[in-house]
């Protein structure tokens, strides 16, 4: 065993997740969830607000899953919110469930590589992980007719009729964009707000 993988009590680091960390990553995760659908309801009436919701719920959620991550600081917190959106945004269709844990899981190899310390990589790990705002909308490339027929049903012709619109082949791709500007743009604003409000409490 080299002196690396002592701590300063000569014990191995604690690389599990106990229990008191699955309750933190639990509860923001629940947090994450609820301002996420905020945002998604509140803009989904609105067909290209809808479209750039990934910006809208990273300005909102960063801070939210930067607190996560910095709190517990161990392998499993951002996969943790990663299943919980994906169960949530991503029911009915398998492939966006797959697309939106595989970028959880990226957001932890992020992290990782920062060796849970490196602040640039905890801010790269939120646009990683923001891209799963992107594979709710796959169904517009891969089963458009009955994404729209849904939109339909729900919300009426008007609605599908401007989604329609705005949803053209390669709208996918735009959306991933969008979900990368809003996990930029969000993990700068986390930055400044836990940098101003929770380090100097205490609460990370």
């Amino acid at each position: 065993m080299s002196k690396k993988e002592l701590n300063n009590t000569g014990a191995k680091p604690d690389k599990k997740l106990r229990t008191k960390e699955l309750i933190y990553a639990g509860a923001f995760g629940a947090l994450y969830i609820v301002l996420m659908l905020i945002v998604v309801l509140g803009t989904s009436m609105i067909p290209i607000l809808y479209i750039l919701a990934p910006i809208t719920v990273g300005l909102v959620c960063g801070t939210v899953y930067m607190l996560c991550v910095l709190k517990v600081r161990k392998f499993g917190a951002a996969l943790i919110l990663g299943v919980l959106f994906a169960l949530t945004a991503c029911s009915g269709a398998w492939y966006s469930i797959v697309g939106a844990i595989a970028a959880a899981l990226l957001a932890e190899i992020v992290i990782m590589l920062g060796k849970y310390k490196s602040k640039k990589m905890y801010l790269l790990s939120f646009v990683v992980f923001n891209l799963n705002m992107a594979f709710p909308y796959m169904r517009l490339t891969i089963d458009r007719d009955a994404f729209l027929q849904r939109s339909l049903e729900f919300y009426g012709q008007e609605y599908a009729d401007g989604i329609a619109a705005v949803a053209t082949d390669w709208i996918f791709f735009a959306i991933l964009g969008f979900a990368v500007i809003g996990g930029i743009i969000g993990s700068l604003l986390a930055n400044v707000l836990i940098k101003k409000h929770f380090t100097k409490a205490g609460v990370v």
